[in-house]
């Protein structure tokens, strides 16, 4: 993984970058932007710049990312008590919930994603990143950046509220959007 820890972009895109970094090569990754959503295949990632065969993206707008491969495992950057500044105000806290969530299903919204919620089991939470998986399909794996969700509902609440906008994971998303456009 990347060496960071020195710099501004340590609360979520440092960790988005050492993700990023790990999936070079792998088929299929779902890229979230504030106005991008699809598959990709990344080539490389170097000095927060993410070159794609869909095009070159910076990591600092990478909201999150999906993938199936269930043979893939990421490495996350350990969670640290010494933020200051952004981080201490936005990111530690939406972490320090999701931490509290490990293993629970929630409802995630993010900054910029307009159609709905998307619906996950949290499995794992690291510096900025929170990662989740597809409750109906475990081999769909969601990681987001923690500075990017505005919204965490746990799913009984969620239900209480009867909201109906939810999606499994970016893939069940994919499928329905062009049914939400018409």
């Amino acid at each position: 993984m990347s060496f960071f820890d020195e710099s501004i972009c340590d609360c979520c895109t440092c960790p988005m970058q050492c993700i990023l970094e790990q999936l070079v090569g792998v088929d299929n990754v779902t890229i979230l932007t504030q106005t991008f959503f699809g598959e990709v295949i990344i080539n490389r990632v170097e000095d927060f710049v993410v070159f794609t065969n869909q095009g070159i993206f910076p990591v600092c707008q990478i909201t999150g990312v999906a993938f199936s491969d269930p043979t893939v495992k990421v490495n996350l950057k350990l969670l640290s008590n010494n933020n200051k500044g952004v981080c201490a105000c936005c990111e530690n806290p939406i972490t320090n919930l999701a931490m509290l969530l490990i293993g629970k299903i929630v409802d995630v919204e993010l900054i910029g994603f307009s159609l709905g919620f998307i619906e996950i089991e949290i499995i794992d939470v690291g510096k900025g990143i929170v990662v989740g998986r597809n409750p109906l399909v475990p081999n769909d794996i969601n990681i987001f950046s923690s500075c990017a969700i505005i919204r965490i509902i746990p799913v009984r609440i969620q239900q209480m509220n009867n909201q109906p906008t939810r999606f499994s994971n970016f893939r069940t998303l994919k499928k329905n959007k062009s049914s939400l456009t018409t």
